[in-house]
């Protein structure tokens, strides 16, 4: 600081001696004095600027250029110091300005060119920016500054070419340089030209052979091109440099695949679940996009497989449990199944597809307490999700808690705005509200049913079978019915249900007809079916095979409360 306050009194000291020079020798003009303490003014307040500048005091470093401006309104260095300060503080316009006079004052003075033309590139007046560059340029072609930030602006017009030839002058004076590769590879894929990108990627691969990175971008190149054989060549070298690549067992499995080499693209998708340098997600999306299109069998030997593949490589995710879990589940081994699907759970205890699959499983296995504990469970953490509702409704249903039942899927049932699943669960309703004989409530769910789905056998057979029982409606009950038998006409349960409806309508002939097609179709019929077989031969006058039946029906269960009062009187009783 004392010797900017010295440099200063200098200047004061030698203005000073001009100005008792001039009484020595004569009297001056007028404005040649006015001149001289104007200059004297200009050079203190520009010190002060510089001072105050250094020391980040920038409101008082701009108000001392401003000063120095105002006794020499030439001063190019003042204006370029506050072109600098006025930019800093947002004074854009002021800095424009201040900049174009000072490089006008002095058009040889690089410094000047250059922030002038920085200001230029920050407007976006990229045109103006290159026209001050071009004449730098001139006087200094190699400078690499002035060629990085003119190549910027070229990009920035799209003037392609003559990057191009701006690049070629940067490797001369650097040397082949990954950089400029890149950057040319770039520039040749935004114009479309594929050969003298691919030549650029050759030309980089040779430069650098060890990086597998810039032979996987070139045998990408090669794909495009149709040159398989050339890009299999690059994959091949890239296993040999580093046999875990993480994305080369996903690049052969796609080559494979595309060469219709089935067997050798499945080996490829194992090595790159086992590959513990390729990330769990990537893993994840190409499980998904092998099984796109595979059939069921092909789906199922390869799942089984990747499971395995991935419960060996990730066993502390939930994925290679869950692919096994669904393996056993399409097997059939819901056992099995429900094994792995805990394993997944206990490892992503909220995964929704994972609890959905354990849901159905529990169902299968006719563990309907399990079924309960599931979907509660599911329930706490997806409560507007309406099929844990009713997989609840059915686990209730199963264990004859019907109060509980109708509950859950009367709220499920708000929840669903899918049209078959609101049909389940009013399928699901009226079969509870029947057994709490709340026939009103039942079949109300039914005709709710039928009028999206006039055609729902297994509504149509129960709606008729209930009506039947109560002698309601028996004409319709014998329609509805009768589209059963139609539509499945050796089902068992629905030839049973018409001949029961028969029989109500007092047409034993015809009851007795479809009951003998229930066992036919049927080799292990159950007890409803021999007692209501017995009740038609009571209806017909045979009474011995009537009693016949009926103790069949009673040895095997599931019967009317009237059975063994039929067995004793040996009479019908309804």
């Amino acid at each position: 600081m004392k010797i900017k306050y010295f440099i200063f009194g200098i200047i004061l000291a030698i203005s000073s001696s001009v100005f008792a020079q001039s009484d020595v020798v004569g009297e001056a003009p007028n404005d040649t004095v006015v001149v001289k303490q104007d200059m004297a003014k200009n050079a203190e307040y520009f010190s002060k600027g510089l001072e105050a500048k250094y020391n980040e005091n920038y409101p008082v470093a701009i108000y001392n250029f401003e000063q120095a401006l105002r006794f020499f309104n030439d001063d190019d260095a003042s204006m370029y110091e506050l072109s600098a300060l006025y930019l800093a503080s947002g004074r854009t316009t002021e800095a424009m300005s201040m900049i174009q006079q000072a490089a006008e004052l002095q058009p040889d003075n690089k410094w000047y060119q250059i922030r002038l033309a920085q200001l230029y590139m920050q407007n976006g007046d990229y045109h103006s920016f290159m026209n001050i560059y071009d004449k730098l340029l001139q006087d200094d072609p190699y400078n690499l500054d002035y060629l990085e930030a003119y190549i910027d602006a070229l990009l920035r017009v799209g003037e392609y070419d003559k990057v191009i030839e701006k690049l070629n002058v940067v490797e001369q004076q650097l040397g082949k340089n990954e950089m400029i590769f890149l950057q040319k590879i770039q520039i040749y894929d935004e114009q479309g030209k594929k050969d003298q990108a691919l030549a650029e990627m050759e030309k980089l691969v040779e430069f650098m052979p060890e990086n597998t990175r810039y032979r996987a971008m070139l045998a990408e190149a090669y794909r495009k091109v149709k040159r398989d054989k050339d890009a299999y060549q690059q994959y091949l070298k890239i296993k040999e440099l580093d046999p875990e690549d993480k994305y080369i067992n996903i690049s052969l499995m796609d080559y494979y695949q595309s060469m219709g080499e089935v067997d050798k693209a499945f080996e490829e998708f194992v090595a790159a679940i086992k590959n513990k340098n390729l990330d769990f997600e990537t893993k994840s999306q190409i499980y998904d996009f092998w099984f796109q299109n595979k059939s069921d069998k092909d789906a199922s030997d390869d799942a089984e497989v990747a499971g395995k593949a991935f419960i060996e490589t990730h066993p502390n995710k939930s994925l290679g449990y869950y692919i096994m879990g669904t393996v056993s589940y399409n097997a059939n081994d819901f056992a099995k199944a429900k094994e792995y699907y805990q394993q997944a759970l206990e490892l992503d205890s909220k995964n929704f597809i994972t609890l959905y699959q354990l849901s159905l499983c529990e169902i299968e296995l006719h563990d309907y307490q399990g079924v309960i504990e599931v979907t509660d469970n599911a329930i706490s953490l997806y409560p507007e999700q309406p099929l844990f509702y009713l997989f609840q409704g059915i686990g209730y249903f199963n264990k004859k808690d019907y109060e509980n039942c109708v509950k859950v899927l009367e709220k499920g049932r708000k929840l669903s705005a899918n049209k078959e699943l609101t049909a389940n669960f009013d399928t699901y309703i009226g079969d509870t509200y029947n057994q709490l004989n709340n026939k009103q409530k039942s079949f109300e769910a039914y005709d709710r049913v039928l009028k999206s789905d006039p055609n729902n056998i297994y509504v149509l057979n129960n709606y008729a079978y209930y009506l039947s029982l109560d002698n309601q409606d028996l004409e319709r009950a014998l329609q509805m019915s009768g589209k059963t038998i139609k539509a499945e006409p050796k089902n068992a349960t629905y030839l049973d249900t018409y001949a029961w409806v028969l029989y109500k309508l007092g047409r034993y002939q015809e009851a007795k007809k479809y009951m003998d097609k229930v066992f036919k179709y049927d080799k292990n019929p159950n007890g409803v079916n021999f007692e209501h077989l017995g009740d038609i031969f009571y209806k017909l006058g045979d009474t011995k095979n009537a009693v016949k039946n009926w103790k069949k029906a009673k040895k095997m269960g599931d019967v009317s409360e009237f059975i063994d009062q039929k067995i004793k009187d040996e009479k019908l009783y309804e």
